[in-house]
Parts: structure tokens; sequence; C-alpha cells
């Protein structure tokens, strides 16, 4: 029976023993469906599978890589180096190039780490969508071909999503003030007054973060 996963502002620890992710005992390993298990937790399961959605682990857990872009966050011993054996040396290559931006933008996380492997909300610059997103970019395994392909995924939501908020922060409030009200009058809800639109446009942002209509915000 599926293991029901942890929040994902716990990507710090394990979600099956709950202990925090260090680099002897509880070294985090990503699995291909992005799930993160510690590798004492994946090596006592009963049979190969990601215990929260039953995905099968096609590769060995022992060659399976420990997620270097967690164990900084956790201020452990992180090595210069981990041998990975790919099909051939140019999958090296881009393994090792990929590798290395993940781990350098986990760092924007990096403010979240807070006790006992749960994330502080508080402290990032980052807005709350960006930090999820950043968050499952990280738990992407890069080994295997599901793993890449939604890790590439994780990346393009990411770009968007930046791109989506660096545009909000440029544009004329009066603009996006505008834009709300012909939603509003679109749907016939004039009498929801200006007393309003405050609420309305922090609601703008989210939504248009998620690539959904302006009037999807008056529902």
């Amino acid at each position: 029976m599926p293991v029901q996963a942890a929040q994902w502002t716990e990507f710090l620890s394990c979600p099956i023993c709950y202990n925090e992710f260090d680099e002897n005992v509880h070294k985090p390993i990503s699995l291909g469906c992005s799930h993160t298990v510690c590798k004492t937790c994946l090596n006592k399961l009963h049979r190969k599978a990601c215990p929260f959605d039953q995905t099968a682990i096609n590769t060995d857990i022992d060659v399976l890589p420990v997620n270097f872009a967690l164990l900084q966050l956790v201020g452990a011993q992180v090595p210069d180096h981990q041998s990975i054996k790919l099909s051939n040396l140019g999958e090296n290559k881009h393994y090792e190039v990929a590798k290395k931006c993940v781990e350098d933008l986990a760092l924007y996380l990096k403010p979240l780490s807070g006790g006992k492997g749960v994330a502080s909300l508080n402290q990032s610059a980052l807005s709350r969508p960006m930090q999820r997103k950043l968050v499952t970019l990280v738990n992407c395994q890069l080994v295997e071909e599901e793993g890449r392909v939604r890790a590439m995924r994780a990346a393009r939501s990411l770009g968007e999503r930046t791109v989506t908020e660096l545009i909000l922060q440029h544009q004329n409030p009066q603009q996006l003030s505008a834009n709300l009200w012909a939603a509003v009058r679109a749907r016939g809800c004039q009498f929801l007054g200006p007393g309003r639109i405050d609420h309305y446009l922090v609601s703008l942002t989210d939504y248009q973060g998620e690539r959904m209509p302006i009037s999807r915000v008056l529902r």
C-alpha cells in the first residue's frame, strides 16, 4: 500500500523515517519519479518500487547518486565529485553540467533551511510558487530517463514562473488594475466596488503564474 507523501516544505528530511538528511546514514537518494528517500530506508524496502507512487526502481540503489543539492542545504560535507557511470562519455558530460546547475539553483533555498528537515518560508526572497517549483526541480534525478524528463519539465515551469514574476514586477500597476476591471466588467461584477481591488490584484499575480485567465480570479 502506498505511503502518504510528506508536505513539500519538508524536503530536507526523509519522508519515511523523518530523519534529516546527512552524508552518513541518511543520504538523500532521488528516484526517477522525483521522490527523495534516505538510502537506509530504500535498502529496507520489501520491493524495488517507490513507497509513495509504486513506480518501479529500475536502477540498483547503490548506483543511484546521492542528491548533493539537498545535502548542501543541511550543511553536510559534500564531496567535490561523485562517480556516475552513464552509457557514454557525452551523457556523462551533460549530466555533470546539469547536476551543477541544479546544485547552484538549490542555493536559493538556503535561507529556507530550518530545523528538523522543515523549511522556514519566511526568510526567502523567492515567492512561494517559485520555492515550490524549485524544490520540485531539486528532487529530480538525472541518471534515469524518466528523471531527466521530469527535470526538464520542472526547469521549464520554473523558468516560465520566473519570467511571469519579472513581468509583473515591472508592469505598470495602473495597467494591471485596468486589466482586472475589464475582466470584472466582462463578468458583470461591477458591484464589487474598488475596496476589493487590492485583494484581487494579489490573486491575479498567483493565477497568472499558473497561466490562468484573469477572469478565473473572480470565481
